[in-house]
Parts: structure tokens; sequence; C-alpha cells
């Protein structure tokens, strides 16, 4: 499988997700914005980055690209996000059927890379654990955003 196709299936288990949550779901035309989705929730609109990890063997953890790609015929770029940029990344392990969800601040505040760790052989947990399946972040951030207008 090429990443588009791989990215492409997380997109849309983050879909399939939201919808059996009962949220609306809202796609964007072609993929010029920073984000890749939009649920609605109760009202409140956030927009979702979707990411799909690939297993590092030599690691033997997830690894995903926190950086937007952008690509022409010729080149590769490379570009930070911002946190302006979305609300919070899906990040989706398509062997394991685990999502990590993180705040953007939190996403970002990674180098380049993230590595999730889906083995219980170490001793310190790593930060990445308090977003596994953590939907209840959005949960809680479509709330306040429903309280606060």
């Amino acid at each position: 499988m090429d990443t588009k196709l791989k990215g492409d299936i997380a997109e849309q288990a983050v879909v399939l997700y939201a919808l059996k949550q009962g949220w609306g779901v809202l796609k964007p035309i072609g993929d010029r914005l920073p984000y890749d989705l939009a649920l609605d929730i109760s009202g409140s609109i956030l927009t979702i980055q979707v990411k799909s990890a690939w297993f590092d063997t030599k690691r033997q953890n997830y690894v995903v690209d926190n950086r937007r790609t952008k690509t022409n015929r010729r080149i590769m770029i490379r570009e930070n996000y911002e946190v302006k940029d979305f609300d919070f990344a899906v990040i989706f392990i398509d062997e394991l059927d685990v999502f990590y969800v993180m705040p953007s601040d939190v996403f970002i505040s990674y180098g380049s890379e993230i590595h999730l760790v889906e083995t219980v052989k170490r001793q310190r947990k790593p930060k990445s654990r308090d977003y596994r399946n953590a939907w209840h972040l959005v949960l809680h951030r479509a709330a306040s955003k429903e309280i606060s207008g």
C-alpha cells in the first residue's frame, strides 16, 4: 500500500468512528486546508488532521511524521504545522485499530516524528500513551465550545 492509500484508510476509520458516535462529519473539497475533516459535535465544529502510523521494525514501535508534506512532480517539502491549523490530530494504527487523539499543541510539540509504543514491556510509559483512544478530549473541547458560545 502506498502512503496515500494508508492515509485514505485512516481518514475513513475516523469518519466511521465519528458516525458511530452520532457526530456529523464534514469533508473539505481538495487538500489545500491544514486539516482533513471537521466534526460537528452538538453544534460545535472541531477540525481534525488525520495521520496514519507505520511500524518501525528496528525500533519496534509505530511512527508518524508530524509535519505537513507538500509535493509536486519534482520536489517534496515538509513544513511544521501551527497550533491554529487544526484542533486535534488523530493518528490511526490500522493493524491494531487504535487511535491516538492529540490536541494540536501536543501534536506539534514533538520533533519531526512521534513514536507510539504499543508494547507493555517498558517500565516507563511514553507521554503519547495518555492520548491512546482519548476521544474524551474531543468531547470535552466540543462541550467547552458549546458553553462559550
